[in-house]
């Protein structure tokens, strides 16, 4: 909540032709022109699509990691995790994507969404479910090395520090 902001200004400055004149100014522009609150435009569909995304994205993890390790004819290595996370995150951020869509829409200049409910329909309407996906690719292309970096990392973290395995863990 208290970096949302910057991820606005962010943004805001990487569009064409923007009016900003740096981190400050936007802070500074936006605040007077369009309210404090422009800031956290956005927030709510952030906020709603942190759970879900972390949830599916771990369990994706232990279930592919089970799967994959169960029978013992292949051993855990941090190659077939990369392999695992990028699968993780894939699917995690696919199913939340919609959300990031709506935030993303929704902390743009001139955009006039009453809230998260009225993005989605309005988003569904004008564009069909294709809006919601516009940029997939691109994330997708940042997700799957950022996640399997994270897992292939958790994994070594665990190891070094002797986490034992739970009955939980795969």
């Amino acid at each position: 909540t208290l970096t949302h902001p910057l991820d606005t200004v962010r943004l805001r400055l990487a569009l064409p032709n923007t009016p900003y004149h740096g981190m400050v100014n936007a802070v500074v522009t936006i605040s007077s022109k369009e309210g404090l609150f422009a800031l956290y435009k956005g927030l709510a569909p952030t906020l709603v699509g942190i759970a879900p995304y972390a949830a599916l994205n771990f369990s994706t993890y232990d279930l592919l990691k089970t799967w994959t390790y169960s029978n013992g004819g292949v051993k855990q290595s941090p190659v077939t995790n990369i392999g695992i996370g990028a699968m993780a995150g894939t699917l995690a951020s696919t199913v939340c994507y919609p959300l990031d869509t709506v935030r993303r829409r929704m902390q743009m200049p001139g955009q006039t969404y009453s809230g998260q409910a009225d993005a989605l329909v309005q988003i569904f309407r004008k564009e069909g479910v294709r809006g919601f996906f516009r940029g997939w690719a691109a994330n997708t292309l940042k997700v799957v090395p950022q996640n399997s970096i994270r897992f292939v990392t958790y994994e070594f973290l665990k190891s070094l520090l002797g986490v034992k395995k739970a009955k939980t863990d795969t």
